[in-house]
């Protein structure tokens, strides 16, 4: 179920990494090189053995050649199924960033108690707003860009820890990979315009049969209900039906963001891992 295995969720990063793959002992393996850093986003693709111990000792010789500290070294996005061969071969395997992962039907409907702000949020939008919720096109990707900085520029002046506005100013380049390459990595998009401005967006890719990930999504911050009525309204609509689970990524270790996708009341968080050598 994680996102981390589609290869639009590492393509997107390519202005931030440079990504380098092989083919070790049989096994794809794929690299993510930042500065003098390197390290392994997903473990290898594997043929038909759980985990491959050769494959798994090549790929780390690789990034401690590379890595002044070793430390760095590192594979990241392990499946839950996958942790008991890693520790078996004697890796130290740790917690990594969990993926929000919602029944579809819960989204889109928002049904009960538990969802009544939302939908009070959403009636407001509705009520106060001349919009339009219309499918991304190519020439919407400036508007796009320009929504994020507005929005990047908010974020900035309420972060209350370093980390974020780094964050941030990094994901601008994804948001602007996703817009040029929109077609070439067959996303799915959605914009809401109001006075012919783009003040809210999604994007997102069919992982598997029944999910459907939420790559990116911004919306106006001034704009009150709009970021909820964005994500009910694709999760309604009826080319959605054939899935059944939406997966809204991670938090990224940021507070506000994990209080936001726990309120929309998660089917699952699945968990993800992280191995080094002990």
């Amino acid at each position: 179920m994680l996102s981390a295995y589609a290869f639009v969720s590492h393509y997107i990063w390519s202005d931030l990494f440079h990504f380098h793959w092989g083919i070790l002992d049989g096994h794809l393996c794929l690299f993510a090189q930042y500065g003098d850093y390197l390290y392994m986003p997903i473990p290898p693709i594997l043929s038909e053995n759980p985990c491959a111990s050769t494959a798994l000792s090549s790929g780390f010789a690789i990034m401690n050649r590379i890595n002044k500290n070793k430390a760095v070294s590192r594979i990241e996005n392990i499946d839950a199924a996958q942790t008991e061969a890693f520790i078996s071969l004697g890796y130290d395997v740790k917690p990594g960033e969990g993926e929000y992962v919602y029944l579809r039907e819960d989204l889109a409907n928002l049904k009960g108690d538990p969802y009544k702000s939302k939908r009070a949020m959403c009636n407001h939008f509705i009520k106060n707003y001349r919009y339009s919720y219309e499918p991304f096109q190519t020439r919407f990707a400036d508007d796009c860009i320009r929504l994020y900085e507005v929005w990047k520029k908010r974020k900035r002046e309420t972060a209350i820890d370093a980390f974020s506005p780094a964050l941030l100013e990094d994901a601008s380049l994804a948001h602007r990979q996703a817009g040029r390459q929109y077609e070439a990595l067959q996303l799915t998009g959605r914009v809401v315009r109001i006075n012919n401005r783009v003040e809210g967006y999604l994007f997102g890719f069919k992982r598997r049969g029944d999910m459907f990930c939420i790559l990116l999504e911004i919306t106006n911050p001034d704009i009150r209900g709009l970021a909820q009525f964005i994500f009910r309204e694709f999760c309604r609509e009826r080319g959605m039906e054939g899935f059944r689970y939406i997966n809204a990524l991670g938090d990224s270790g940021l507070e506000t963001l994990r209080r936001v996708k726990l309120s929309y009341r998660p089917s699952k968080i699945v968990p993800s891992y992280t191995a080094c050598l002990p």
